[in-house]
């Protein structure tokens, strides 16, 4: 009989501990449901802001941005070893910020939404505007020796008389690009000098203006006698000029 009042006495303890907060939690939205409703879904919000609360993780979706890519070549990209892209992944993948669909042996990743996209651009031009690190940051780099800067305004009036190059990897040049641009990914662009016009101005473009590469290919190009010019921004931002000036 002691035995059997043991273990009742057990289970009463067990479900006072499962049952305890639920029943809390019940009484809390009883009492004031609006307070509830508010509380979630800010929770819901903060899952989803855990996954850009990191750099490598804002850098992996701008990645993204350009074209749906592997584990091995955001690992690529990024320079992070495949173990600490996976861990990253997953987080975003967590967040509701990516998602996944299988090719093969290989799983692709890519934005859940095009709404991910506007938000990343959003934040970019947000701490560009109100932050004077990065734009300390940008000033530097576009003064460089060798290297020439154009904005977007200047290389969409200047498009039909220049060369536009861009030098992005040729799986982002696939999957979207701006009219009329040629690839040569920079890092076969040294050996691929001869495709190139002297006789007229280069205008080169890459991932935005969080990207180094239209920089560093600008300068390669004038260093070899070159006429070229670095644009800092990015395929939907080219797109996105041309749709409000038609």
């Amino acid at each position: 009989m002691r035995y059997l009042f043991l273990i009742e006495l057990n289970m009463l303890y067990f479900i006072l501990v499962v049952f305890k907060p639920l029943l809390k939690w019940e009484a809390r939205s009883l009492e004031n449901p609006s307070v509830n409703y508010k509380d979630e879904l800010y929770n819901s919000l903060a899952q989803l802001s855990r996954g850009i609360a990191s750099n490598r993780r804002l850098e992996i979706l701008d990645l993204l941005t350009q074209a749906s890519k592997s584990v091995e070549e955001i690992s690529k990209e990024t320079g992070m070893s495949i173990a600490n892209t996976s861990r990253h992944l997953q987080v975003l993948k967590d967040s509701h910020l990516v998602k996944t669909t299988r090719l093969g042996n290989r799983i692709i990743y890519r934005l859940a939404s095009s709404q991910i996209s506007d938000l990343i651009r959003l934040l970019i031009n947000v701490g560009e505007n109100s932050m004077s690190e990065m734009q300390h940051i940008e000033q530097q780099a576009d003064h460089i020796p060798d290297v020439k800067t154009v904005s977007l305004t200047e290389a969409q009036r200047m498009q039909k008389e220049t060369f536009l190059l861009d030098v992005r990897p040729q799986d982002e040049f696939a999957e979207n690009h701006v009219d009329g641009a040629i690839n040569i990914p920079l890092d076969q662009l040294s050996d691929s000098l001869s495709r190139l016009p002297k006789d007229q101005r280069i205008i080169v473009y890459c991932r935005g203006r969080l990207c180094v590469n239209a920089n560093s290919a600008a300068q390669i190009l004038n260093r070899a006698g070159f006429d070229a010019y670095s644009l800092n921004r990015s395929v939907l931002d080219w797109q996105d000029m041309s749709q409000i000036e038609d």
